[in-house]
């Protein structure tokens, strides 16, 4: 049995919750929980035609709403899901099979557009990153025991490089295994801002998480009035406090 929980902010526009959840209809032992933080669109009215369940909420992190579904999941193994991301099926039932017998892990990633770049990226994500360091992001679209979740605090409640955190702390435990199963992600930032350009700043707001700079800021950097998964309704950006 699985508990998917896929947090949403305006996800109409992309037309991935709508194959995610068009997917999944009819796959046998799970439940979905799509926890919303305050869609402007139509994505509450899609998730109520579906058969997921919508948690409505104000929280502005992608963190705290998947800890907000983590919470209310009725199964043992839960799946963060990317909202942007769609899992191969025969993935899901995979994991639901095995679910007792799997702490924590994550799917293998590909992009949804061909580029030499961008098939470097998902292999180092998927080889270097994940397999030698036990790190990976959510578009990887990352599962753990829920009991699991809560040894370790839940995922903390920051903006950006949430899911770096929650792997630090997951392989603390136990050591996480990837699944052979694809997850496809949306290489929209890559699209939008320039494939080059978008990798130059994920490479900055890597060094900037090193140097231990503030959520907000490198999260407003990395949205970048795209809005794909928070949003700052008084545009203002938090300041690290000086030493």
């Amino acid at each position: 049995m699985l508990t998917i929980v896929i947090p949403t902010l305006n996800e109409s526009k992309s037309g991935y919750l709508a194959k995610i959840l068009s997917a999944y209809n009819g796959v046998a032992g799970i439940e979905i929980i799509c926890v919303d933080g305050g869609s402007a669109d139509d994505t509450e009215s899609l998730i109520k035609q579906s058969k997921a369940k919508l948690i409505c909420t104000d929280i502005c992190s992608r963190a705290g709403r998947l800890n907000e579904g983590i919470k209310q999941a009725k199964f043992d193994m839960v799946l963060l899901h990317h909202p942007r991301s769609i899992l191969d099926v025969e993935g899901i039932k995979a994991l639901t099979n095995e679910a007792s017998k799997i702490p924590w892990g994550a799917f293998t990633h590909q992009f949804n557009i061909q580029h030499s770049l961008l098939k470097f990226t998902s292999w180092y994500s998927n080889r270097i990153r994940g397999d030698r360091r036990g790190i990976y992001y959510l578009d990887h679209c990352l599962f753990a025991q829920k009991q699991l979740l809560f040894d370790v605090g839940l995922i903390p409640e920051i903006d950006i490089f949430e899911d770096t955190e929650i792997c630090l702390k997951l392989n603390k435990k136990v050591k996480p295994i990837r699944l052979p199963y694809i997850s496809q992600t949306s290489a929209i930032r890559f699209q939008t801002n320039g494939v080059y350009s978008q990798a130059l700043k994920n490479q900055i707001l890597k060094c900037m998480y090193y140097l231990k700079r503030s959520d907000k800021e490198m999260n407003k950097t990395y949205e970048q009035q795209l809005e794909l998964n928070s949003h700052y309704p008084d545009n203002k950006v938090a300041k690290k406090p000086q030493d």
